[in-house]
């Protein structure tokens, strides 16, 4: 079970939390229960107590980065989505792919092969050329989207995706989450809209007070 404590604050306490390959799970709770803690601590933000060991694809992990989860196939898409506005649809998919502790070379032809690539495996025909600032907000989550998976994300977190979709959008997002199931890749869904929830996930995992 996963703690974690902020000062006096117990954030988490004992949590069990397990998602398989492909599994699309719901993980739910009211503000302050925890989710989020949660999910830094699998992603690398957060460090767990001292003792606690946690498990990512057969590895018994005790401490990990941020990079280290991102290399081992961990990805979240939180609300904010983390992109570059000012950045094209090609620049933001590509974007792990560029930058290093090395300066490298940009091969506009490679991103190019890649983006296409990843975007067709989710069936979304994008103009890689276009501002991400001139896309609706639910053409850039599935530029996010398409980041994790060049990151080769086999497990994605995705923090209320649909707060701000139509019932249209949030249709289509659904259809690229099942899409990603049924690809092996495993979603967790972050949700308050419990029909949402009931519609896509075939778990849920509940926090109340950590």
């Amino acid at each position: 079970g996963i703690s974690k404590t902020f000062g006096d604050l117990q954030a988490l306490d004992d949590v069990d939390f397990e998602v398989r390959a492909g599994e699309v799970h719901c993980l739910a709770g009211e503000n302050g229960s925890g989710k989020s803690t949660l999910i830094k601590i699998i992603t690398g933000v957060y460090q767990p107590q001292k003792a606690e060991l946690f498990e990512l694809f057969g590895e018994t992990v005790r401490s990990i980065s941020p990079t280290g989860a991102r290399n081992r196939g961990v990805s979240v898409i939180w609300q904010d989505l983390a992109l570059f506005s000012h950045m094209s649809v090609r620049e933001n998919i590509c974007f792990d792919d560029m930058v290093g502790l090395k300066p490298k070379a940009v091969h506009y032809g490679e991103m190019d092969r890649k983006a296409h690539a990843v975007l067709e495996r989710l069936g979304v025909p994008l103009e890689l050329d276009m501002p991400l600032e001139a896309l609706s907000i639910a053409r850039r989550q599935i530029v996010a989207i398409a980041r994790a998976l060049m990151n080769d994300a086999r497990l994605i977190f995705m923090d209320e995706p649909t707060a701000s979709l139509s019932r249209s959008e949030t249709d289509h997002l659904l259809d690229i989450v099942h899409k990603l199931s049924a690809d092996g890749v495993a979603v967790v869904f972050v949700s308050h809209r419990l029909a949402e929830v009931l519609e896509i996930a075939s778990r849920v995992t509940v926090l109340r007070d950590g």
